[in-house]
C-alpha cells in the first residue's frame, strides 16, 4: 500500500475497454485505495478534455494511462499491468513460468488486441471489410484460440495453475470476444469458453471490475 499523505496513481479509463485489465488487476491485488480512477463515460467527456489529456497524460490520446506521482505516465494497458504487479510484488508467476508470462502479456496485448479491434469495427462500429478479410481474422483468431487452449490443457491459468496479472491481461480479450455479436467468435472454442473463461468469471474481481466498467 502507499504512504500515509502520499499522492494517489491516476488511472484514466473508458468502460469495457483495455483499461478493464487494469482495474481487473488493481482490485485482484486490494489495493484501490492507491488509486484515483478517472472515467470516461462517452466520447464527448473526452473530447471536452482531450488536448489537456494529450498535454499531461499520453501524447496519442488514447485510454488508458497511468499516472505515477514522480514518475510520469505509463501508456499501454499491459505494461501498466507489469508495472503494478512489479510494484506491489502481487500476481507474479513462479519462475519457472516467466517466459509463459511475458508471452502471454504480450500476446494479449498485441496479437489478440488486433483481432478484438478488428471485431469491434466489423459488428459494433459496422466497418465494410471484404469477405476475405473477414475469413483471415476470423482463423487467426481461431488459431489463438487453438493455441490457448492446447497451453491450458494441464493448467488453470496462463502460468500454470496460480493466477497471475497475465489472465487479466489476455482475460480481456475473451471478455470481449465473449460480448461481441453474442459471443460468436467463441462457439467453436468450447474448452475456452466454458473451462478457461469461466473460471476468469467466477472470479470476485472480475466480477466487481465489470460492474464497476
Amino acid at each position: 500500500m502507499a504512504d500515509a499523505g502520499s499522492q494517489k496513481m491516476k488511472l484514466y479509463y473508458f468502460p469495457r475497454y483495455r483499461s478493464v485489465r487494469n482495474i481487473w488487476l488493481i482490485k485482484e491485488m486490494g489495493v484501490e485505495d492507491d488509486f484515483e480512477f478517472i472515467r470516461y463515460n462517452s466520447v464527448q467527456d473526452y473530447n471536452e478534455t482531450v488536448a489537456a489529456y494529450r498535454r499531461d497524460v499520453h501524447p496519442h490520446g488514447t485510454i488508458p494511462a497511468l499516472v505515477v506521482p514522480g514518475e510520469g505516465s505509463v501508456l499501454e494497458s499491459g505494461a501498466i499491468n507489469m508495472y503494478l504487479a512489479d510494484r506491489y510484488k502481487k500476481l507474479l508467476p513462479d519462475p519457472k513460468y516467466l517466459k509463459d508470462y511475458y508471452d502471454f502479456i504480450m500476446y494479449g496485448n498485441a496479437t489478440l488486441d488486433e483481432l478484438i479491434e478488428f471485431f469491434y469495427e466489423l459488428w459494433i462500429a459496422k466497418t465494410p471489410f471484404s469477405d476475405e478479410k473477414v475469413k483471415r481474422m476470423t482463423e487467426k483468431f481461431d488459431t489463438c484460440m487453438d493455441y490457448l487452449a492446447t497451453t491450458l490443457e494441464n493448467r488453470e491459468f496462463l502460468c500454470g495453475d496460480k493466477f497471475t496479472a497475465a489472465d487479466t491481461v489476455l482475460g480481456f480479450d475473451l471478455f470481449s470476444a465473449a460480448l461481441f455479436n453474442n459471443g460468436k467468435l467463441l462457439e467453436k472454442h468450447p474448452k475456452i469458453r466454458e473451462g478457461y473463461y469461466t473460471r476468469l468469471q467466477k472470479r470476485p474481481a472480475f466480477q466487481a471490475t465489470i460492474a464497476m466498467t
